[in-house]
């Protein structure tokens, strides 16, 4: 099943909503395979990670997606462009186990948090 660019937002956005609402601490990604494999291309061990994945309809769709979080959201983009890989249609947001809040931090307010970098939301 692919999913439409307003589909994936959606999911992608209640994702940030559910974790933080600023989204800088999210990376995106795209790729051709599934959000575990891709991760572990990239070197990284899948179990140390929230992550999410949902493909696309067309490549375009996807690079649409990761245009509006980064945009929005200043989220750097790994790209997966392989040789022999012949559409890369998965788009991945995903963010390390690390990053979550532990209790003194949710006690925090986000203003009196380190900077975030500067990035315009329109």
């Amino acid at each position: 099943m692919r999913y439409s660019i307003q589909q994936i937002k959606y999911e992608f956005l209640y994702a940030l909503k559910e974790f933080d609402s600023d989204g800088n601490r999210w990376e995106l990604a795209i790729s051709d395979v599934p959000p575990a494999e891709t991760l572990s291309r990239k070197g990284l061990t899948p179990e140390d990670y929230i992550y999410m994945g949902k493909p696309a309809g067309t490549p375009r769709a996807a690079q649409l997606v990761c245009d509006f979080f980064k945009d929005r959201y200043c989220m750097p983009l790994t790209s997966e462009d392989r040789e022999d890989s012949p559409v890369c249609d998965w788009v991945i947001m995903f963010r390390s186990k690390e990053s979550l809040p532990n209790l003194p931090d949710l006690l925090v307010s986000a203003n009196n948090r380190a900077a975030a970098p500067s990035c315009p939301n329109f």
